[in-house]
Formats: C-alpha cells, structure tokens, sequence
C-alpha cells in the first residue's frame, strides 16, 4: 500500500513539472493575441487559485502532500506573474530585483513549511538575484579586481555559512547540506586562479588550503565517505588547477624536467603515507576492489573509516598523478627534447604504458594506476590529434581488456566510460556526422544497459549498467537539440517516454540510483527545452499542458481504483496547522505586489509624456521572460562622455534633459540634469544609472517581442516611443521604423 501511494505521489509530481512547465513557457512564448488584461488576469487566478485549492486540499483526509504541492505551484505562478509584468512593459530582462521578489515568499514558505522543494527553489533564486545584482550581465565583470574578489568571497561566505546551518540542524536539507559543500570548495578554487586575479590570486591560495583543510576535518570527524571522497577530488582540482597555472607562466625546459621529479616524488610519498594510514588497522582488502558503498552513513569503526581514507587518496593521487604526468610528458617531448613528430612518440609512449602496467600485476597500485590512465590520456590524444582511427581502434581494445583485467566498481565504470568515448572518437573520423554518431551511441548503450541486466557476474553486471543508463540518457538528450525535421520529433518523443517510464519503474522497484538519474534528466528536460528555438515556446507549452493533464488524469484513475489510503501526517505538517493564516497573508502581500507594480505601469502608460529616441537593437532571450531586444540609444553615451575619461568610468546615478532634434519628433541630450533646473514646455529629464565604459542605462534597454520575431525588429526598428513621468521614469511603448 505504502508502495502504491509514493507510486501515486510521483504521478502528481509529474503531471504538475509539466503542467508549470506548460504555463512558464506560455507567458515567455509573448503570443501577440493577448491584451494587456488577457494575460493579467489568468496569473492571478493561478496564484490564488492553487492557494485555494491549497486550503482546500489541506482540510481533506490524505491530501496532506497535494495541498504542500498545490501550495508549491501558487509559488512558482508568483514568479512567472512577476517576469509577466517585467515582460509586459519592457522593465529589465533578467534583473536581479525579479529573483529577488521571487526569493523572499519562497524562502518564507521554505521557513513556515520546512518542505524541501522550497529549500532549493529559495537557494536557486538567492543565488540569480546575488549573481545578477554584482554582474547584471552574464560572464561580464565591471568591477575592479578586489571587488570582483569580495563578491565571490560574499559567496563562498553565504555558501559556507549555509552548510553550519545544515549541518548544525538549524536547517534541514541533505541535498543542499552537500551542494553548499561543493560549492564553498569551488568558489574558493576559482578565487585562487592568479591568471583571473592577477593581483590578489595568489593570496587567496591561503584561504583555500583553509578550506580544503577544514573540509577534510569535517569529514574525518563525522567519519563520512562521501564528503571525504568529495574533499579528496576537490584536493586533486586544486593542485592541478595550480600546476595549470605554473606550466603557463614557467613553460621551459628546467620546469618540466623538475615537474617530472616532483610527481615521481608526489607519488612516492603518498604510497609511503597510505602505508602508515593502513597501519592503523591492517586491512585484507585490496585497494582495487573499487567502492561500492557511496552513501553518507557513517563508518562503524576506525577500520573501516581508514580503508575509505586509502581509496580516496588512491583515487586523488592518480587523478592528480595522472594529469601531472601527461602534462609534464607532453611538455618534456615538444619543449625539452623537441621530436618532430611529437604524436608518434606519444602514441607509442602510450602502447607501452597501458600494456606494460596491464602485464605488471605485482607492480604499486598508485604508480600503476597513474602511468597506465597517463598513457591512455595521451596515446588516445595523439591519435586523435592526428586522426589516426587505427590507433584509436587498438587502444579501444586495450581499454576493453583493461575492463575485463583490472578489479573493483570504479574502476570498471572508468575504462568503460573511456571505450565509449574512444568508439566516438572513431566514428567521428569515418562519418563526421554528429547527429550519425550520437544515434549509433545512444543505440549502443540501450542495447548494452539491457544486454547488462542478464549478465550474472554483478563484478561485470553493475558498471556496465551503472555506467551505460546515464550515457544512453546523455546521448539521447543531447540528439533532442542537434536533429531536424522528423527525426527531432522522434527523438523528443522518444527521450520523453523512456524517460518518463524509467521513472515510474524505477519507483516501483526502489532502484535508487536509476530513478535519481532519470528525474535529473526529466528536469533538466523540462528546463532546457526553453532554450531549444527549433520548437516555438506557445508549441512546446501546449504539448506540456496536455501531457501533465494526461498524466494527472491517469493517477487520478489509478487512485481511485486502488482506493485512496489517509496519509499518516496531520495538518501541522502542510504549515495550515498553526501558520494557515500567516501563509494567507502572504499570498495576500504578492497579490497587492503585483497589483502595485501593474497600477503603477499603466498610470506612467497613461499620463507620461511620448518621446521617440534612436536605438540599436539585438536578439536575446531572457531566463523566463522570453525573447526581447536588447536596444541602445544614442543618449546611451551623450557629448559629456566625450574626450571626458572621468565621466566615462564613473557610475552611480544620472539624470539627463532631453530636448526635441532637427526632427521634433525624435529627442536627444541637452544636458545633465541638476535639482534647480527649469525645464522647456518640449523639454524631459529621464533618470538614468552610469555604468562605467556601458554608458548610461535608462531602465529601457529591453523590448519583449512575441517568439521567432528577433529578425523582423533588428531589420526594420529604428527608434523607440517611451513614455516619460514628471520624475524622470520611464516606460517603453514600442518600436517603429520612423
């Protein structure tokens, strides 16, 4: 029965991804069909309607997680309502202050309800409104350096303070307890780059090797695999993103000769430690037999805890050991010994290594392991630097029979996952067809990961499997966007459906790991599909909307035939018990938000003065307002940024005058803007925000355009109607050609 109803469960989480799926992507597709009004008013009756139903489930015998999931979609209509009036009346694409009002009802949910979902929609939403208020645009960097620094140093504070929360039971959410983890640690990496941060990278080596040393303590101290495991490969990043750092500063011949000292001393020395490690209670079992237990339990006994140490510093020594190696290497034959055909000496540096460590059984597992992954590395490399398919072939099936030779879980799903990368690789060189090779790929790994389920050795069984399911989805996702015409349809169809399948069965048989993967790539689905310009968004939203009504159709069915089981909770658990009218209030205060926001629009639409103002568009699309261009004007850089370096690396806020030019309808600088001035009957002054070497921002940069229509403005656009309060805000209208 307990099984029946998580079944039943997942049915409703399904039918609702895809029926809010099928709503953003609506509201971002901008259809031309609808008024103002037309598209207002279905978003409040989302918002309230799923609080209503909400309430209404809340009070109903066994419908304690429908009325958290309902709750949840009233959540997510919020969001999509507050990019709707962004994208109604042109306001900023992506702002910051968008994911800023979205995060504060969803991490008040997340507090009143302590439901995970909230949890890590609130830390996603955090994280755009940080990221997007320091660097409004994406990958761009106006600060100085030592300001970009603090606010990845804010970050990795934020990231870091949140995991004590989790940790501490303060806040309650494994997931997010390991992804603040992982995220602390890479922050910190990408702050010691001295190539980014070249003034002060350096000095952010000390507080990473503070937090490498803490995140080991941590795991040390509660004793637990997988943080231990993810500290040791964040160690393995570290060192190898520094030594990136050294061969490009000090590429020469005396630095690649010491290199190679340094990882045959490297390597030595860990093999001296993990004997002293095993020393603490001698163990019987071989460092290859691989890992099989990846869950975050703890160890029983320090002897166990002291094996799990050896294989996660075997597993860092040789990918550290592994990529100093091949690297050195490379450096020793094209810069210190100068070959002329540097390729064929790698290649058979290649053969030699992978054969030789294969034979040598009795030979160190951390000097094997790394000479035969180094020759590997680069004799495939070379191969396919210098498009030798031959080459390639024989080192699949040293890949093959390394499989079949070498013992323990990771390192099966290792050289397997490197065989399949390798048949790419020759398939690329006789058919050069990506669409080609990763249909053929996608067919073998289905035909592998079924094969492998008949397979009775689980040694041989679990990485094949293990391995191939995840590839198999990869490739398949990866053919919904690169294929054309009936063959995109059929591969969208069929990710779907296979994917959707997983997920039910997984469930239903509690295979764990199958399930995990398969909702990750249903996600990531639903989200990327956005992105996808070969299906419109208005397409795509009506295909999700009858696909999540089918689903909900189909569990409502089951349900009732099965007969509906009371969930074991009480009301407490939704947050209606004693937060029911505070999640009122709440729902309440984004209601009169939005209304604010959309009164205050309409009153500038009404009473502002027109003006017309040259741009320059261009055709991006935003996060989840759909496609916009992203216009310039030329009051963006007025006379007083010429010859005028002070003023065109200042920022902080501006107001400008605008006058009428030759032509009266079209308005241009006059000048800046002081609190004395008297301004002209024909006259407007508009507010404004310096950017440094960007000019001046109006608020107006961005016009939402219905889907597919980018071209049809870029081509005929030439100025831009904005209406103009007394105050200096403003609001844009639309675009014309005159």
């Amino acid at each position: 029965m307990k099984s029946n109803k998580i079944m039943i469960q997942l049915g409703y989480v399904l039918g609702a991804s895809a029926l809010l799926t099928a709503i953003g992507y609506f509201f971002a597709s901008n259809w031309e069909k609808l008024n103002r009004l037309e598209k207002f008013i279905p978003i409040f009756v989302l918002i309230l309607g799923f609080y209503g139903l909400s309430v209404w489930l809340s009070r109903q015998v066994g419908r304690e997680f429908l009325s958290k999931l309902s709750l949840f979609a009233s959540c997510i209509s919020f969001g999509v309502g507050i990019g709707l009036i962004g994208q109604t009346y042109n306001s900023h694409a992506d702002s910051y202050s968008l994911f800023l009002v979205w995060f504060l009802p969803a991490v008040l949910y997340a507090i009143l309800t302590r439901w995970q979902p909230y949890y890590v929609l609130s830390y996603i939403l955090g994280h755009l409104a940080y990221g997007l208020f320091f660097f409004p645009k994406w990958g761009s960097y106006s600060e100085t350096e030592g300001a970009t620094l603090a606010i990845w140093f804010g970050l990795a504070i934020v990231n870091g303070t949140l995991f004590v929360l989790f940790e501490k039971g303060s806040l309650h959410s494994p997931f997010l307890k390991w992804v603040t983890f992982q995220a602390t640690l890479c922050i910190f990496i990408i702050m010691s780059v001295s190539h980014t941060f070249e003034n002060y990278g350096i000095w952010m080596n000390l507080p990473l090797i503070a937090a490498l040393a803490a995140a080991v303590l941590y795991a040390h101290r509660t004793q637990s695999k997988v943080y231990l495991l993810f500290a040791g490969l964040w160690i393995s990043a570290a060192i190898t993103t520094k030594y990136v750092e050294l061969i490009i500063e000090y590429h020469n011949e005396l630095f690649f000769i010491v290199s190679l000292l340094f990882v045959i001393v490297f390597i030595g020395a860990n093999v001296m430690f993990m004997n002293y490690v095993r020393a603490w209670k001698p163990s019987s079992e071989k460092i290859e037999s691989g890992a099989t237990d990846e869950t975050d339990t703890p160890i029983k006994s320090d002897g166990d805890f002291s094996k799990w140490v050896v294989r996660v510093l075997t597993i860092s020594v040789i990918i550290i050991g592994s990529l100093l190696g091949s690297f050195t290497l490379i450096g020793l034959v094209t810069v210190v010994l100068g070959f002329d055909e540097p390729a064929n000496i790698l290649i058979g540096y290649g053969f030699v290594a992978v054969i030789g460590m294969l034979a040598a059984r009795k030979f160190n597992v951390l000097a094997r392991f790394t000479i035969l992954l180094s020759g590997l590395m680069l004799g495939t490399g070379a191969s396919v630097g210098t498009e030798q398919s031959s080459m390639l072939l024989i080192y699949l099936a040293l890949t093959l029979v390394a499989f079949v030779l070498l013992q323990g879980l990771i390192t099966r799903i290792l050289f397997f996952l490197a065989s399949i990368i390798i048949v790419g690789f020759v398939l690329w060189d006789w058919i050069n067809s990506g669409v080609a090779i990763l249909s053929i790929l996608a067919g073998l790994l289905f035909v592998l990961f079924a094969g492998g389920q008949v397979i009775r050795s689980a040694a041989f069984r679990e990485p094949v499997v293990y391995s191939s399911y995840p590839a198999f989805l990869l490739a398949l996702f990866a053919l919904t966007f690169i294929t054309e015409s009936g063959w995109y349809y059929t591969t969208n169809v069929l990710f779907f459906v296979l994917v959707l399948a997983a997920i039910l069965i997984s469930r239903q048989l509690h295979v764990k790991w199958l399930f995990d993967w398969s909702m990750g790539f249903w996600i990531a689905f639903l989200v990327y599909k956005y992105y996808d310009l070969a299906w419109k968004l208005l397409h795509k939203s009506i295909s999700f909307a009858i696909i999540g009504i089918l689903i909900i159709g189909i569990t409502v069915w089951i349900e009732k035939k099965k007969g509906l089981e009371p969930d074991d909770g009480s009301l407490l658990q939704t947050g209606y018990g004693t937060n029911r009218w505070v999640i009122a209030l709440l729902v309440g205060l984004q209601v009169v938000a939005m209304s604010l926001q959309i009164g205050k629009s309409e009153y500038l639409l009404s009473h502002g003065k027109l003006i017309k103002l040259q741009l320059q568009p261009l055709d991006p699309r935003s996060l989840i307002q759909g496609d916009y261009v992203r216009l310039r004007y030329t009051i963006s850089e007025p006379p007083i940024y010429q010859n005028n370096l002070e003023e065109r690396t200042s920022n902080g806020k501006i107001s400008v005058i605008l006058g009428p030019s030759g032509d009266p309808t079209v308005y241009e600088f006059r000048r800046e803007y002081k609190a004395d001035d008297q301004l002209a009957p024909d006259e407007v002054h508009l507010n404004g925000e310096r950017e440094g070497y960007e000019g001046i921002k109006y608020g107006i940069e961005n016009f939402f355009i219905p889907e597919g229509t980018g071209g049809i403005y870029e081509q005929n656009a030439k100025f831009a109607e904005v209406r103009v309060s007394a105050n200096g805000d403003a609001i844009l209208v639309r675009l014309t050609e005159k």
